[in-house]
């Protein structure tokens, strides 16, 4: 029977090549879908998975511009930024569980500094969808542009989950110092 710390980190290796293959696929997914924008990019083939950079419910009346496309495109790279933020620092964190660091003021560092970044991805998000329905519809008649700031409950669900993360990576940092003082205690 294998041990656990091989369990741990064979299931660590998987998991660090996912989000290293996640951190390229996003940025190019990404930007394919504003080469396609406003119709919605198929990543799928047949099964129906779409991924659409507009705000769901927005009327562009117009065909969009090269220069509206690269507009906001560079708007939604923000949140697009910061998630690969997360990814990397999912990979470093992984890379530790994979050398069996999986307690330590290293690990607890990447799970913070996740847990702030899911946070202001929510936040930035939903300002970077306003401003790119303005920059979207800026061209449409007047009395038809649109100023659209949504919040669901994907995001109310993320910013809940983000602060989770927070209070268990400072959990994770008081066991960490609990644990030196009891072996610096003779």
């Amino acid at each position: 029977m294998k041990s656990i710390q091989t369990k741990i980190k064979r299931v660590s290796f998987y998991f660090r090549c996912l989000f290293t293959f996640l951190l390229m696929a996003i940025p190019l997914i990404y930007a394919l879908t504003w080469i396609y924008a406003p119709s919605p990019f198929d990543v799928s083939g047949d099964l129906g998975f779409f991924i659409n950079v507009v705000p769901k419910g927005l009327q562009i009346l117009h065909p969009l511009a090269l220069s509206t496309k690269i507009i906001g495109f560079l708007i939604g790279a923000v949140p697009v930024i910061i998630i690969e933020g997360i990814l990397y620092f999912l990979i470093c964190l992984f890379k530790l569980y994979e050398r069996s660091e999986v307690f330590s003021l290293q690990n607890v560092s990447y799970i913070k500094k996740i847990g702030y970044a899911l946070l202001i991805t929510q936040i930035v998000s939903v300002i970077c969808n306003g401003i790119i329905s303005v920059v979207l519809t800026w061209h449409n008649p007047h009395g038809l542009r649109t100023l659209m700031l949504t919040v669901t409950g994907t995001n109310i669900s993320m910013i809940l989950t983000a602060f989770i993360i927070i209070l268990i990576s400072w959990i994770m940092a008081e066991g960490c110092r609990l644990r030196e003082e009891q072996q610096l205690t003779i």
